[in-house]
């Protein structure tokens, strides 16, 4: 079992390419640009955060990903 790290954006400073008032289609892309990087990741959001769920091993991969999506 590897263990787990939590990467949080906050969604008031998503880029203006990422629409805020659609946060699950936001939540969705993002898993989708991490999987296409080799990322296996689970997102979820409440009202002022997102959350980023990775393995571990991966954290560094995700956050290169997230970077090149100006998110980081």
């Amino acid at each position: 079992m590897s263990a787990a790290s939590t990467i949080r954006l906050a969604i008031r400073t998503l880029p203006e390419t990422f629409d805020r008032s659609r946060i699950v289609t936001v939540i969705e892309t993002l898993e989708q640009e991490l999987y296409e990087g080799g990322v296996y990741a689970s997102a979820t959001a409440d009202s002022v955060t997102i959350e980023i769920s990775v393995r571990t091993e991966q954290l560094l991969d995700a956050a290169t990903i997230l970077n090149e999506l100006g998110l980081l």
